[in-house]
């Protein structure tokens, strides 16, 4: 989960002197939409849920049919490759 909020954290930062978004508060704006975000995936961070639809084993098989009907020849090199879920 440091690895999302990292990106985060940085998106927050570097964007921070736009007009569009304030250092003022930034830790309690990253703490919203981490916040936020985590309650959308959490299933994904649950040992038990894994092999569920909603499990990150679940994600990444939808992720692979979508890239095998998008871009077939990354799909192709990834089997050859053997970096499957």
């Amino acid at each position: 989960m440091n690895e999302i909020l990292a990106v985060l954290y940085y998106c927050f930062w570097k964007f921070g002197n736009e007009a569009a978004i304030s250092t003022e508060y930034l830790e309690s704006d990253l703490f919203f939409c981490f916040s936020n975000l985590m309650s959308e995936v959490q299933d994904h961070f649950m040992r038990d849920l894994d092999k569920e639809k909603s499990g990150i084993n679940g994600k990444c098989k939808a992720f692979e049919n979508v890239l095998r009907l998008v871009d077939p020849q990354v799909y192709h090199k990834l089997q050859e490759e053997k970096v499957n879920p």
